[in-house]
């Protein structure tokens, strides 16, 4: 089998090149890779790909716990890397995925804090009498994420309805800021008609 022979950092070499990228929008490949060169390669990567245990991925998860990394960056390395041991046994290189049975630290519930509508009040009328008021106006009455109301253009408003539509992102790659797809959490594109949010 061929999984006796290549190593780890082999195999996640091609399944980024070969399976990864190709369904992967940029910033979430250049996230996956950030991952697994940072946290997974130096434990495993000149390992042996089929001689990979669970212990052993157990162990590089525990490293990151001790470096205090948090329980949802745990969590996201596990998740890419499962993704690849899945692949691993498609490919016919594993029989079984070493991240079976993983032991995950607990995601901590954080208290989303919010303004009250007298200190949202309070902020606007601070805020619109400079020159980025109307983007904090947008921000604060939409629930819009950043890299939604940055992305926004003139075209997106709808001043009959007092609408706006979310129809792109501002994401940041290798080469600067660009505008990208805009993604539902369960992946597929968002219409405008899907997030036409009311602004007026």
């Amino acid at each position: 089998m061929e999984g006796a022979t290549v190593t780890f950092d082999e195999f996640l070499d091609r399944w980024l090149n070969t399976a990864a990228k190709p369904k992967l929008r940029d910033k979430s490949y250049e996230s996956y890779e950030s991952l697994l060169r940072r946290y997974i390669r130096p434990v495993l990567g000149g390992r042996i790909l089929s001689a990979v245990t669970p212990l052993d991925v157990h162990e590089a998860y525990q490293k990151m716990i001790d470096r205090g990394l948090s329980s949802r960056t745990v969590r996201y390395t596990h998740s890419v890397l499962r993704s690849a041991m899945r692949q691993a046994i498609r490919w016919r290189l594993l029989l079984q995925d070493p991240t079976d049975g993983a032991q995950l630290p607990r995601l901590g519930r954080r208290e989303i804090r919010v303004l009250a509508a007298q200190q949202s009040r309070i902020f606007l009328s601070a805020a619109l009498k400079t020159h980025y008021g109307p983007v904090f106006a947008v921000a604060l009455t939409t629930g819009m994420r950043p890299s939604e109301y940055l992305a926004l253009k003139w075209q997106d408003i709808d001043w009959d309805r007092g609408t706006v539509s979310v129809v792109r992102t501002l994401e940041r790659s290798a080469g600067g800021w660009r505008f990208a797809e805009t993604k539902r959490a369960r992946s597929g594109p968002v219409s405008a008609a899907d997030r036409a949010l009311q602004l007026f």
